[in-house]
Formats: structure tokens, C-alpha cells, sequence
């Protein structure tokens, strides 16, 4: 890898440079904290996650905060990111920041503040099991809340591109490469909280090390 560019910048320059490097790290991190925090399961579904859920619906201000942080850093992180890997491999990188840019988009709602609307309102656990399950599955867009798996794919091949571009570190890259297969793995296999929360790790340690690619630039 070469060495930090020392062609001088203006002070707007870098300080845009080290606000995404910033980004890129505190957007994963948040959610993985936001995880392991989490007092019952995130990786369960149905009724068993909505129990769980109305069972501990006081601390969940401080999570939809923490995801509401996580939301606004994601779009910087995203442009820094995909900014390394462009120079590697453009048109790969490109492809890579559309596809990205599909889940950042909110084409589809947050469950967790419908079931916390519902809590407030005084559903009791099976009607907020209904709610739950139509919100998820009986909306004209339901289908859009998979475009969060085609907004993994993309920092996947961002991942690839800076890999095979040579515009970040190895290991960043292929830590972005392998955090976008994990993290759907933790929910498919309803692997627990720990596991989920480490594959948010790992994808903070593939963005957060991807975007320190910035400092290359010349």
C-alpha cells in the first residue's frame, strides 16, 4: 500500500475526508452496540420477538435513537466508502454505490416503532402479533423489505472492488466482503444476538478500515 498523500488540502477538504472516515465506523458500530445491548433476542421472529419485544418496550427509546444515529452517519459512510472503492475499480465501484444506496433509501418502515405505537396504544401481545405480521407481510410494499439484502450486496462488491483495485488495505476489504454474508446469516439462522452483533463488527471494521482509503488520495 502506498504512503498518506501530504499534498496539501484545504482545511473543507479534510475535514470532509475524516467526517466520513468517521461515519463509516460509527454507522456499523452503532447498530452492532445497539445488538448486543438489545435485552431479548433480535434474531427471533413472529410472536416470539414480539413478546419479547412488548416485554422490554421502556428501553426502546434509547435503541431508535441509537438506529436514528446509525441512519444519518450511513450516507456519508456510503459516499466515503464507495469513494475508495470507485478508484479502484469505477465502474465495479459504481454498481457497487447503487446497489448500496437501495438500503439506505427507506422504501420500507421500521416494525420495532409500529410495535412500540401499538404498546403505547394498548395492544394487547396477540393483537400486536396481527399488526406485526401484516405490517411485514400484507403491505402493497412488503416486498421492499428485502432491498435491505440488495444494499449488503452492494458494500460487498465495494468490498471486492477495493480488493482488487488495491485502493484500501486487504484486510479492510475483505472484512467488507465477508460482514455483508454474515449479518443476514444471524437472522436466517436465528444464530442470537452475538453473533448478529459481531457481524456488525466485522462490517465496522471492512467500512470504518475501506474509508481510511481516503487519507490516499491525491
Amino acid at each position: 500500500m502506498t504512503s498518506l498523500d501530504t499534498t496539501p488540502r484545504s482545511g473543507a477538504d479534510t475535514f470532509a475526508r475524516y467526517a466520513m472516515i468517521t461515519a463509516a465506523v460509527i454507522s456499523p458500530l452503532t447498530i452492532a452496540v445497539s445488538i448486543l445491548l438489545a435485552p431479548g433476542d433480535v434474531t427471533s421472529e413472529g410472536e416470539a420477538y414480539v413478546r419479547q419485544f412488548a416485554a422490554s418496550a421502556s428501553a426502546y427509546p434509547m435503541f431508535a435513537w441509537l438506529s436514528a444515529i446509525s441512519a444519518i452517519a450511513i450516507i456519508p459512510a456510503a459516499l466515503g466508502v464507495a469513494r475508495v472503492a470507485r478508484r479502484g475499480r469505477p465502474t465495479l465501484g459504481f454498481v457497487a454505490m447503487i446497489l448500496a444506496f437501495i438500503m439506505i433509501v427507506p422504501v420500507a418502515g421500521d416494525s420495532d416503532d409500529v410495535l412500540y405505537a401499538g404498546i403505547k396504544a394498548g395492544l394487547d401481545p396477540a393483537e400486536l402479533t396481527k399488526l406485526y405480521t401484516a405490517y411485514g407481510e400484507g403491505l402493497p410494499t412488503s416486498v421492499l423489505g428485502m432491498s435491505f439484502l440488495l444494499g449488503l450486496v452492494g458494500f460487498l462488491l465495494m468490498g471486492v472492488a477495493a480488493l482488487l483495485g488495491r485502493s484500501a488495505p486487504a484486510w479492510a476489504a475483505i472484512a467488507l466482503i465477508v460482514g455483508p454474508v454474515v449479518v443476514p446469516v444471524a437472522w436466517f439462522a436465528g444464530l442470537g444476538n452475538v453473533f448478529a452483533g459481531v457481524a456488525w463488527l466485522v462490517m465496522t471494521v471492512g467500512m470504518g478500515g475501506v474509508a481510511l482509503g481516503l487519507l490516499n488520495e491525491r
